[in-house]
């Protein structure tokens, strides 16, 4: 009788650039709820938590490398986003409003390290068979 090695159901990341990178666009997703209760203006829906977490997941369970460029654009076109935004400067420019700060900056660290993990899994060696 041989063994066969059983696939597993679900795919999940082993790769730790991949998890982080789905860790980062997780964080900034769950920044925008806490910048809406500081008071900043989303539609009654924020595309960018449903498109974060779209991202997030991409990075955690899709298993192609090249599925990485997902999430990596993600980031790089919210982080542009965010950059040009006024309600971004606007917080950021005031600590005072506490959670709108808080939740600007989460999302601006979330959005760095989701970019910047996407990039070094795209550069990681796949593990030999």
């Amino acid at each position: 009788m041989t063994s066969r090695r059983e696939e597993p159901i679900m795919y999940v990341a082993s790769s730790t650039y991949r998890r982080l990178a789905a860790a980062g666009l997780a964080a900034a997703a769950v920044a925008i709820p806490v910048q809406i209760a500081g008071g900043m203006d989303y539609p009654v829906v924020p595309p960018g938590l449903l498109i974060l977490t779209a991202g997030a997941l991409v990075a955690l369970l899709v298993r192609p490398k090249w599925a990485l460029a997902v999430p990596t654009l993600i980031a790089v076109f919210l982080s542009f986003g965010a950059v040009v935004n006024d309600n971004a400067r606007d917080a950021l420019g005031d600590p005072g409003d506490f959670l709108a700060f808080a939740g600007t900056i989460l999302q601006c660290a979330g959005l760095v390290a989701g970019l910047v993990f996407c990039a070094l899994s795209l550069t990681e060696r796949e593990p030999a068979a």
